[in-house]
């Protein structure tokens, strides 16, 4: 596992303080700064939510010692919790920027477990926009239905793309990894489609009272 000194090596190298740092991985400043100046011995799974906000912010770590930049523009996020890491990095990467939207293409709310829905919603309280394509036989909206529009069930797969920034997320597989693609035309071009469907797709059906 990484070590203090990759830590504060990689919080320097993206401009991440302490405190940044123990908010995006969920522990407390305290317990970044006792590991930086091995006060503590900590537990694998800290260790493990601190490496995952860095390589979210495309940090790699060569052996015990080095720390780089990945400079690849395709980054693959593995293993069954790889959605809600992406969910995560989306609010990181957009949060106090203005004008920030997510647009979210073939969703479906049903099959969202509360910790996307809660994920979801940091977003709309950190004031970023979304909008939603979802299907025609859809039944459940998490939000406002006004952030959604309805495609034909006949062009509809539920392998998520989310187009946020100049970057592209697309869900492959049965939720086991992420391909995440920085790519500022990819991301236009992807927006532009959108915006087309978006002006011809109906809104879904408000629910009875």
């Amino acid at each position: 596992m990484i070590t203090p000194r990759q830590i504060r090596a990689a919080r320097a190298l993206v401009g991440l303080d302490a405190a940044e740092l123990a908010s995006r991985a969920g522990i407390s400043r305290e317990t970044i700064t006792n590991i930086e100046n091995n006060l503590v011995q900590p537990r694998e799974g800290t260790l493990e939510r601190i490496f995952r906000v860095f390589s979210a912010a495309g940090v790699e770590f060569v052996g015990d010692r080095g720390v780089a930049l990945v400079n690849d523009n395709y980054r693959l996020i593995e293993g069954p919790d790889c959605y809600l890491r992406l969910l995560d990095e989306v609010y990181h990467a957009l949060r106090g920027k203005p004008d920030a939207e997510v647009l979210s293409i073939c969703t479906d709310d049903s099959v969202s477990p509360p910790e996307v829905t809660q994920a979801i919603q940091r977003w709309h309280d950190a004031g970023i926009k979304c909008r939603f394509l979802s299907h025609d036989r859809a039944k459940r909206f998490d939000f406002s239905v006004r952030e959604y529009r309805l495609i034909p069930s006949r062009y509809f797969t539920n392998s998520v793309m989310v187009v946020f920034g100049d970057k592209v997320a697309t869900l492959r597989g049965l939720n086991g990894a992420v391909l995440l693609v920085t790519d500022r035309d990819q991301a236009d071009m992807l927006r532009g489609l959108f915006e087309m469907i978006w002006a011809q797709a109906p809104l879904p059906s408000k629910p009875a009272p």
